[in-house]
């Protein structure tokens, strides 16, 4: 069997709770790591958790509100499923890096269903098989005859998480069993991308806003770190539209 996948749950109300633990009871490969009623003692635990946790939260909690607490989480390795009450935060949820948005109630098939497309799209790990100068070609262990292929026009940033890269694009995510380093080789002549934190690659075609550490890509914002800036910056100044008027 694949290995567990280590569960959190945070809501208010222990009903709730209660609901989760039996569904999640049903998954054969999740495990129920921690439970939380208080969102600030989550957080706090969570930011120092080393293991990727699921993560099923509320978003209407005292205190702390889910979509907070995510934003505070947004740069872990974590996947985070909403489970809320409220379908009017579906964008805001989205923004703060959620990968799913369960609206309650909900019964163990809507659960089942969104818990398989997240452990097939974030655990089980794709490999890259081949490559062109315009995409990758990625494989699923066990499935030989099945190729996934990702046009590098339409990746919009690069995640790393241990040994493994969370490629974001336009319409999909996908998990490749690599590290960081490796796909910088591999995107190394590709003037598109470009390295802006040991954990991220973004592809510069996205960019919108550079307001200072932080990169707006539109979908999605992410952090430059002083290591890389000076360089991203240097790049960025010889693409900055400028008058030769005097």
């Amino acid at each position: 069997m694949k290995n567990f996948i280590s569960c959190i749950i945070i809501d208010d109300d222990p009903t709730a709770i209660s609901i989760l633990e039996h569904h999640i009871a049903e998954i054969p490969r999740l495990k129920i790591n921690k439970t939380y009623t208080r969102p600030v003692e989550a957080l706090y635990d969570i930011s120092r958790e080393r293991d990727k946790q699921l993560i099923f939260m509320d978003i209407d909690m005292p205190a702390m509100s889910g979509l907070r607490l995510a934003d505070n989480l947004k740069h872990k390795c974590h996947n985070i499923i909403f489970t809320t009450s409220y379908p009017e935060y579906a964008m805001e949820a989205f923004k703060v890096r959620a990968k799913h948005y369960l609206l309650k109630p909900f019964n163990i098939g809507d659960f089942a269903e969104v818990v398989n497309e997240i452990v097939t799209e974030y655990y089980d790990a794709q490999n890259v098989v081949s490559e062109t100068d315009k995409a990758f070609f990625l494989r699923t262990n066990g499935e030989r005859g099945k190729l996934t292929k990702i046009l590098k026009a339409d990746i919009i940033y690069l995640q790393g998480s241990n040994n493994h890269v969370h490629i974001y694009t336009t319409n999909n995510n996908y998990s490749v069993y690599m590290t960081i380093k490796e796909m910088e080789e591999r995107l190394n002549e590709n003037k598109h991308f470009y390295r802006v934190h040991k954990s991220y690659m973004i592809n510069t075609g996205f960019v919108k806003e550079i307001n200072g550490h932080k990169i707006d890509l539109g979908k999605y914002e992410v952090l430059m770190s002083p290591q890389y800036k000076t360089a991203f910056m240097e790049y960025v100044g010889q693409h900055i539209l400028t008058s030769k008027r005097l």
